[in-house]
């Protein structure tokens, strides 16, 4: 008795292959010839091969099963995948990995991905299916789902479970065999959500999900469609097309996906509500389609919602008359399923490009704050505190040591600064050759931005030592920091252009930041603030004011303090500071703050704010001004 092998995909034939010794059914492997499955080839082990799919077929083993022909009209069935268990016998009983099988013939064998392979006499082409002495189990289970097909009979109905949960619809019960067939179409799901599990920046991702589309409702194309604002976006890699459909497919219906733009709802064709209405002439050609649209997920009421791009899929041809004229109700629901876990991918990839594109600016937690809102980056007024840390000493070191060993030096030195901000939830605005500019408070609201840029600026003090003992051997002496810090209302956003994001504050508590910064030298200290930082800060973090100054290009003075690191911290320090400071600023017992000052400096000879107001205190007892004012005055920047 003569057999052949006939291979089908949702009842379409695709191929004939007679019987006559083993043959190994399986995916195109990148050694095999680079033809259009199916096709025969001999596998490396020099057995008969059969391959049935193509390489983006990734859930189609490259090995499935082989199938030899015994006498007496029967066949061994083996599972020679070591994972695959996908593959369904005449009985519908399943052929676990590594076991075999005897079966009668004819057969069926359900393979992965819906395709079937029917094994009878040679000569017979027509699908066991058709007189109904084999079902197929997807095509079985559709039936019932969609009440359409030779297997629709009159039975009482009954809930399906899941299945009716999902589609709205109950599906009859035929005991065993009902629950074979749903857990069959449950399958064919199964293969959709495993086409959402690719990573979604995968080139098989879209493809994946229009290859379930298409046959899950029996399509000849499928795939997904970007819309920019302005247009529509076409991609060969969100596009599938059954291997059985003719190469004559256009673009997708202009009107279809008109109509989905302007009433975010689905689409489908023919429409029985819109039956005497004229056929736009993107329909004439069609003989069955439906767009889904993919609606952006951040938004919860649908109308408001912005079209992101369709999940299309139609047919131009009806190879069986079993293939329902129009998309039934059912699988509008199971494309629109799709479509929204398609835009929560989609949502997943801009959040992802997100991350990618804000976390070398932000900290983990701002990142992801801003991923879940990306709103947050958009321009407004908020308090903030900045801050300005420069490294002393650069220009001299790079005359010693070369700009190369420079770079690297401050390249690291920045690198730990730069940690020391995104680990307090800080901003890294900008880097302007040895300084870095950073900013807290925004985008994120945090009450406390004033404690967490001082607490940082602590850090950035202690650092010191270690990153000295660091570059010890190539620095001619050690290198200090000069801290700035100035609290206030800021316009914070997009401060650089559209070729160069920069997001950062912009407005006079930045200017007075810098200025702040720059004062730190005059001054002789590695850390000076506002009032406005200073009186946010709790009683543990030390720091004395210095004086009243006025910087250049500003109009109003401000009291200046000393954010004090751990080493100075000294109280009797910050207490003598405070009362000498006190006796200046009457304007009359200069004398008096002379003595208190000199005092300091023998005791404390390093501070340079006991210097500051040591020499101002002289000045004025010897050389008196006309009008006196109790504000220091800086000269430069």
């Amino acid at each position: 008795m003569s057999l052949q092998l006939n291979l089908f995909e949702q009842g379409v034939l695709l191929g004939v292959l007679p019987l006559d010794q083993p043959i190994e059914i399986g995916r195109r492997d990148k050694s095999d010839p680079p033809q259009k499955p199916p096709f025969v080839t001999v596998s490396p082990e020099g057995i008969k091969r059969w391959v049935v799919v193509d390489l983006d077929a990734r859930s189609f083993p490259r090995k499935v099963c082989l199938i030899e022909p015994l006498a007496n009209a029967r066949l061994r069935v083996s599972n020679i995948h070591s994972t695959n268990e996908e593959l369904f016998l005449t009985d519908r009983s399943q052929l676990k990995p590594g076991n075999s099988a005897e079966i009668e013939v004819p057969a069926v064998l359900t393979l992965p991905e819906g395709y079937r392979l029917e094994i009878r006499s040679a000569g017979e082409t027509k699908s066991l299916d058709s007189s109904r002495s084999i079902a197929d189990p997807w095509q079985d289970a559709m039936s019932s789902i969609l009440g359409s097909g030779p297997s629709q009979e009159k039975r009482p109905e009954t809930d399906s479970g899941i299945l009716a949960t999902l589609t709205g619809f109950s599906t009859p019960s035929r005991g065993d065999s009902d629950a074979s067939q749903v857990t069959k179409v449950l399958g064919w799901i199964e293969h959709a959500v495993s086409a959402l599990q690719c990573p979604v920046t995968s080139p098989q991702y879209f493809h994946g999900i229009a290859q379930a589309v298409a046959r899950i409702i029996d399509m000849d194309r499928a795939e997904v469609i970007l819309w920019n604002g302005s247009e529509w976006e076409y991609s060969e890699s969100r596009r599938y097309i059954r291997p059985t459909a003719k190469d004559d497919f256009g673009l997708a219906s202009e009107s279809l996906l008109r109509r989905v733009l302007e009433t975010k709802q689905v689409a489908v064709y023919p429409d029985p509500k819109q039956e005497s209405a004229a056929t736009p002439g993107s329909l004439i050609d069609l003989h069955t389609a439906i767009a889904c649209p993919i609606l952006d997920v951040q938004t919860d009421d649908a109308r408001q919602s912005q079209v992101l791009g369709v999940l299309y899929a139609d047919r131009r041809h009806s190879f069986s008359s079993n293939r329902p004229a129009t998309v039934l109700e059912p699988e509008q629901k199971l494309v629109a399923i799709l479509s929204t876990a398609v835009a929560s991918s989609i949502a997943r990839i801009k959040r992802e490009q997100l991350v990618t594109k804000y976390q070398q600016f932000f900290s983990h937690k701002v990142t992801e704050a801003i991923s879940q809102n990306p709103d947050l980056l958009e321009g407004e007024s908020a308090e903030v505190t900045v801050l300005f840390c420069d490294i002393r000493g650069f220009s001299k070191a790079t005359e010693k040591i070369g700009p190369k060993a420079a770079m690297n030096w401050v390249g690291e030195t920045l690198s730990e600064l730069s940690s020391i901000v995104l680990d307090t939830d800080g901003v890294l605005v900008d880097y302007v050759g040895d300084e870095m500019f950073a900013m807290w408070g925004a985008p994120d609201k945090s009450p406390d931005h004033a404690f967490r840029a001082a607490y940082a600026a602590k850090r950035m003090m202690r650092s010191r030592a270690k990153l000295n003992d660091r570059f010890a051997s190539i620095l001619p002496s050690p290198f200090d920091f000069g801290i700035g810090l100035c609290t206030g209302e800021v316009w914070v956003g997009n401060t650089g252009s559209k070729q160069k994001f920069k997001y950062g504050p912009m407005g006079q508590t930045v200017n007075m930041g810098s200025r702040v910064q720059g004062l730190t030298k005059q001054w002789g200290v590695a850390a000076l603030m506002d009032q406005a930082t200073a009186s946010f800060l709790p009683s543990d973090l030390r720091r004395r004011r210095l004086s009243k100054v006025s910087v250049v290009g500003m109009d109003k003075a401000i009291d200046l303090y000393e954010l004090m690191s751990d080493e100075q911290a000294d109280g009797e320090l910050i207490q003598r500071y405070e009362e000498a400071l006190a006796i200046f600023e009457t304007g009359q017992r200069f004398r008096e703050a002379v003595k208190a000052f000199g005092e300091l400096i023998q005791k404390y000879p390093n501070d340079g704010p006991s210097m500051v107001m040591l020499v101002r205190s002289v000045n004025e007892l010897v050389t008196p001004s006309t009008e006196f004012t109790p504000v220091w005055t800086a000269q430069s920047k």
